[in-house]
């Protein structure tokens, strides 16, 4: 099939990938442990930050503040005590770190069913018939805070005792790639994104460039798809993404399908052009690289649309650590699963500042993008 040539356009502006129903928070800085902390904790400490986040009478918004801190506060301890951890057993602090995060970000919405009463963790799994992380998987159950948190940050729900494969969930991590195939549980699914918005004499619209091929014949692909086309690449994608020549690989462009169209002044509707990226959004997550704007994070299934962004992996993984750190350490056996071991202490140190970032993101309510100082520089 004959690949069709892609629309000409002279003028063009980069960004990264977002809601653009909210504005993003630009950090002039790169995300670190100290700096994401001090973001969070000012949810705990200064009331400004987070009691207007409750409704109804002031007592009622007084009392989840207290609970709402408090979560906060309980979720910094373990994650302090967990970065001090130096292998996978760092994974048990690491997940009490994110439920109590999970708790304090839903409070809001889900108060009833987070205070004075018992919530299961949402998530399943049996340690005694554990044998192998290529065959392990998890089970969703009940109404615990994985569901809730899974539907409240997808806007889908979670079908009940919905199967969550871990070899897929790791395949959703972007930073463990290397170890993933260290451990031979196959290579990364994730695919990372630079976007430019392109701007035509009629209207303006997304151009994608990404590492490596979306595969058409499955959910994932069929979303893509019906937003986006391949276009040839173009001889100066370097220069138009501002690229370094050391930018290679199996380079691909895509175009968006639809164009959104100049206001009556002629005008480009800029954020209207990042929305037809959004409507990806079911298989989008943020970048944890300075390289990319956003990541594809596929459907956990090919045959059916079962969102699985990358903060709601890690969550999961760092759940299926923790169960394997408490009641089944010998999976992690030096003499017989060495890479295994290595992969999940890869976890433990990797995820320390993602699941940070995934965290103030959702306090925050919108976007946090980090740049190097000299990000803005040529």
């Amino acid at each position: 099939m004959v690949m069709q040539v892609g629309r000409m356009f002279q003028r063009w502006q980069l960004s990264p990938i977002f809601d653009p129903t909210q504005n993003p928070r630009v950090w002039p800085e790169l995300a670190s442990i100290p700096l994401l902390r001090e973001g969070i904790r000012r949810h705990a400490e200064i009331e400004k930050y987070s009691k207007n986040r409750f409704s109804g009478p002031l007592s009622r918004r007084n009392f989840l503040w207290k609970e709402y801190r408090n979560f906060l506060r309980q979720a910094i301890s373990n994650y302090d005590a967990a970065i001090e951890v130096p292998n996978r057993s760092a994974c048990l602090l690491y997940y009490y770190s994110l439920l109590n995060f999970a708790k304090a970000e839903l409070l809001a919405t889900h108060s009833s069913a987070l205070v004075g009463k018992f919530i299961s963790h949402g998530l399943s799994f049996s340690t005694y018939k554990a044998k192998t992380v290529a065959g392990d998987a998890l089970n969703a159950k009940g109404d615990g805070v994985f569901k809730l948190l899974y539907e409240f940050r997808t806007g889908r729900t979670l079908p009940s005792k919905a199967r969550l494969p871990i070899k897929r969930i790791l395949a959703n991590i972007p930073e463990i790639a290397s170890q993933m195939d260290d451990a031979g549980l196959g290579t990364s699914k994730t695919v990372g994104l630079i976007q430019l918005i392109a701007i035509g004499d009629q209207g303006t619209w997304p151009v994608l460039l990404t590492d490596g091929k979306i595969p058409d014949k499955s959910s994932t692909g069929k979303l893509f798809y019906g937003t986006f086309k391949e276009m040839p690449i173009l001889p100066d994608w370097r220069d138009r993404f501002a690229l370094s020549r050391r930018m290679a690989g199996d380079i691909r462009m895509y175009e968006s399908k639809s164009i959104v169209p100049h206001d009556a002044n002629g005008n480009p509707d800029i954020w209207g052009a990042l929305g037809v990226t959004w409507r990806l959004k079911d298989i989008l997550s943020p970048s944890y690289s300075s390289t990319y704007d956003g990541v594809i994070t596929p459907s956990l299934y090919d045959s059916k649309m079962l969102p699985m962004p990358a903060s709601l992996a890690r969550y999961a993984l760092l759940y299926y650590a923790s169960s394997l750190v408490r009641y089944r350490p010998s999976m992690f056996d030096s003499q017989l699963f060495p890479a295994q071991g290595l992969l999940f202490d890869a976890i433990a140190r990797e995820s320390a500042i993602p699941v940070l970032r995934d965290v103030l993101a959702a306090l925050e309510g919108n976007a946090q993008l980090f740049y190097a100082e000299d990000a803005m520089r040529l």
